[in-house]
């Protein structure tokens, strides 16, 4: 259930035990010979631009077994949180996040839902229920950061995304068949039908609506939302969607759910840049990316390790961001495994709305 929480992060958090225990225990012997300032007596980490992260603090954490996963997250919050402007918007989507998780962990939990709840919120660095909010607020400025870096350096990371993963928006008519390569009479009289719908000239969503079998995406007109050479279809959907242009029709394919027609509805990169999944993908294409901007971000906030040269290293290599050393281990790629919250918006909603129709949109593999 953790995974749920980390969804709708670019780069979920990873609790470093070896690493933790280790730097713990040089902290602990040494936690009165810290370099640097002090703050109302305790010695001071790091800072980042007026904003101190004091020994006590830092002690927590690690006390906590989060090691450097845990000193991560206090720098990706003191960067973060006053660098993008909270938004009503985003306090009201926080909102309806937390209210969607909280209703599915007493669905699955029961009494015993607050504790997990709160488990799941201490393996991301937060300590109270009343931060699930907070938390998906955070989550959201993260996001908008991470957009906001790359819009800024389109040419450096858009182009080869798109040219490898071949990133688009598609949609698609189901007719199901119990054996797809020979249909029966009832069956093809359905394929006809959609036929006969589409010559005379009815648009595609129109009659995906009212015809298409996958009661998941023929709600939303057929659409199976965004989609790119990682999502995991069936071979004959995936590589038919690929090879298409935007505003082509294919020809009915084959796959084992049945018979499908499909119909790429965007693969501008223009037009791709107004969702958000688009930069999700990126994200989780260049698997750096959201420590590398956070990073640099600090950089620009004036963040001071004190002269803690090795704590500073070990941050680096557990980001991935120093090239003399392999990271031990370091902000991992989210897989979307999960979409309890039903909001639509991550690439799984691409592979299987509504969890009943599993295989059915161009049939997952």
């Amino acid at each position: 259930m953790l995974q749920t929480l980390k969804k709708y992060w670019f780069v979920c958090l990873v609790g470093v035990l070896l690493i933790g225990a280790s730097i713990y225990f040089a902290y602990d012997q040494n936690k009165g010979k810290l370099p640097g300032k002090s703050v109302g007596g305790e010695d001071v980490v790091f800072s980042i631009g007026d904003q101190d992260i004091t020994a006590g603090e830092f002690y927590d954490t690690l006390f906590n077994e989060m090691g450097v996963a845990g000193v991560y997250q206090f720098m990706e919050k003191a960067v973060v949180d006053p660098s993008i402007e909270t938004t009503e918007e985003m306090k009201t989507q926080a909102q309806s996040y937390a209210d969607s998780i909280t209703a599915q962990y007493q669905s699955t939990y029961g009494d015993q839902y607050k504790e997990m709840l709160l488990t799941a919120l201490n393996g991301v660095g937060y300590s109270k229920l009343s931060d699930l909010t907070d938390y998906f607020i955070h989550i959201q400025k993260t996001q908008q950061m991470i957009k906001d870096y790359i819009n800024a350096h389109a040419d450096e990371y858009i182009p080869a995304y798109v040219e490898a993963k071949k990133p688009r928006i598609v949609s698609h008519i189901l007719i199901k068949m119990d054996d797809p390569a020979n249909p029966t009479e009832e069956e093809t009289n359905r394929v006809n039908a959609v036929k006969d719908a589409l010559a005379s000239g009815r648009d595609f969503g129109e009659v995906a609506q009212e015809l298409s079998e996958d009661s998941g995406s023929a709600v939303q007109n057929g659409s199976i939302g965004y989609m790119d050479a990682d999502s995991q279809l069936v071979s004959p959907f995936l590589e038919t969607a690929l090879a298409m242009n935007e505003g082509e029709v294919s020809e009915w394919i084959q796959t084992t759910y049945g018979w499908h027609i499909i119909k790429c509805d965007v693969s501008a990169t223009e037009t791709l840049k107004g969702y958000d999944e688009f930069y999700d993908a990126l994200a989780t294409y260049y698997p750096n990316l959201q420590p590398k901007v956070v990073w640099e971000k600090a950089q620009e906030m004036n963040l001071d390790f004190k002269g803690n040269d090795e704590l500073q290293n070990k941050l680096l290599i557990y980001m991935g961001l120093n090239e003399k050393d392999e990271p031990e281990t370091q902000p991992e790629t989210t897989e979307n495994t999960e979409n309890p919250e039903g909001q639509g918006e991550d690439q799984n909603n691409a592979e299987d709305q509504n969890g009943e129709n599993n295989g059915e949109q161009g049939g997952n593999e």
